[in-house]
């Protein structure tokens, strides 16, 4: 039945955590979607009309990693692909907090959150193939709770970060940071060897 199958997922502590791990990298998206436009705007005084020149450069970087993946994921499998994507964008939230605390500029924050931004689609899309791999039989089931915790764990997180108070870009970069580690921690889970 459905709900076994959404069971039998949730006992699956290591396909549960690559969704997870999956859902965060999606949410750290959900920051920049959230408190992105307040921050070049309001805060870095980026005209509004020159608002999706910057919001184009993180479509530029999914394209390149969409196709970076695309010709690599045969040689290198798709569990290493979501973890090197895991990891970039860890580095990406690390240089966005070591670059507001070292005061190096606008584009530094812009070109920190287009590479974090530019990899999502490289992690979920190698999460699908790796739980799918574990579970081939309920591809539906596994596929819409992927979907929902994408969207879910990104909606609360973006909820939340609504709520802060914008003096600088700190919120939005906390929120990232936050959910960088969020993924590589429950990604790092995933990946203990099992007990025997």
């Amino acid at each position: 039945t459905t709900i076994g199958n959404f069971a039998a997922l949730f006992r699956h502590k290591r396909v549960l955590s690559y969704m997870l791990a999956s859902g965060f990298s999606f949410a750290g998206m959900f920051s920049f979607l959230s408190a992105g436009p307040f921050v070049y705007i309001e805060i870095n005084h980026v005209a509004p009309e020159n608002f999706g020149y910057y919001f184009a450069l993180n479509i530029v970087f999914l394209f390149v990693m969409t196709i970076f993946n695309s010709r690599f994921v045969r040689r290198i499998g798709a569990l290493n692909m979501f973890r090197s994507g895991l990891w970039i964008q860890f580095i990406m939230a690390a240089w966005m907090v070591i670059s507001a605390l070292l005061g190096l500029g606008f584009w530094s924050l812009v070109v920190g959150v287009a590479a974090f931004v530019g990899c999502v689609s490289m992690v979920s899309s190698n999460a699908m193939a790796v739980i799918l791999d574990e579970f081939p039989h309920m591809a539906g089931t596994a596929s819409s709770l992927a979907g929902t915790f994408r969207f879910g764990i990104g909606a609360i997180v973006g909820a939340l970060l609504s709520l802060a108070t914008f003096n600088s870009a700190w919120p939005m970069i906390w929120s990232i940071a936050f959910c960088a580690t969020s993924s590589i921690l429950f990604c790092l889970y995933a990946s203990r060897p099992k007990k025997r």
